[in-house]
């Protein structure tokens, strides 16, 4: 009977098994490193786009607020116009007729600010206000929020005291005017002053009229406070919008 000897296998050096632990540990790191770089672009990308979406949103606020802040001058003056009239009011047609002018034109409609947060909106639910990296750029970014906030609730400060004031008009002036000074596309002509009609105001009590002059004059006290946040609001949009170009390079 034969026996048959086994050659013994030859044993590995530690130094082998040291390489291939490094092999595997430099290709884990590797792996990571590089998902994190992917992770890391992606981020980056996806902060640019926020970025000029938000340059485009700012851009439209400040045209927005332009457009309000013309508008409020106007309404301003007219209603200064109305006060004066009023506050030295005589029973004549001529007084009455430029009363209902400037009572139309100025002291029934407002305009009303509304600012694009599509993109704020977006970053603050979704979390990725994160994905802004430089802590300046995101304070800017929040601090501009925080005004917007704040005009808006001048705005329904406004909003509220404004539909007082008009409620309380109603015992001074005749409504019912209005339809012989609409245009077809409903928006009131600037003349007013139609030749077959006689402007006669609902109550010459000056009590009354007192206490609407009064009312009309706190309602542009808020709007005159509502001119000042927003000149606020263009000046801080402007300067964000500047900032957000330059270290961004978007132009």
């Amino acid at each position: 009977m034969e026996v048959h000897q086994h050659t013994p296998s030859t044993r590995k050096k530690w130094h082998h098994y040291f390489w291939e632990f490094f092999m595997l540990f430099l290709a884990v790191t590797l792996g990571f490193f590089v998902e994190n770089m992917r992770e890391h672009l992606s981020d980056r990308k996806k902060e640019k786009s926020y970025i000029s979406s938000l340059i485009a949103d700012l851009k439209n606020d400040t045209t927005t607020i332009r457009q309000v802040t013309k508008v409020d001058f106007k309404l301003l003056h007219g209603e200064d116009s109305l006060v004066d009239l009023l506050s030295n009011f005589k029973d004549t047609d001529s007084i009455s007729r430029k009363c209902y002018r400037y009572y139309f034109l100025y002291a029934t409609s407002y305009f009303d600010m509304v600012f694009n947060e599509r993109t704020m909106s977006q970053l603050l639910s979704t979390g990725n206000m994160r994905l802004i990296h430089r802590q300046s750029i995101s304070d800017s970014i929040m601090d501009y929020n925080f005004l917007v906030k704040y005009v808006q609730a001048q705005g329904k400060a406004y909003e509220e005291y404004f539909k007082r004031t008009l409620d309380f008009s109603n015992s001074i002036f005749d409504f019912t005017y209005t339809r012989n000074y609409m245009h077809e596309d409903y928006s009131i002509t600037r003349k007013l002053q139609p030749a077959n009609i006689t402007f006669i105001l609902l109550t010459k009590d000056p009590a009354i009229i007192k206490k609407y002059t009064i009312q009309l004059t706190m309602l542009q006290g808020i709007l005159e406070q509502n001119l000042v946040v927003l000149r606020s609001a263009k000046e801080k949009a402007t300067r964000l919008i500047a900032l957000l170009q330059k270290e961004y390079n978007m132009q």
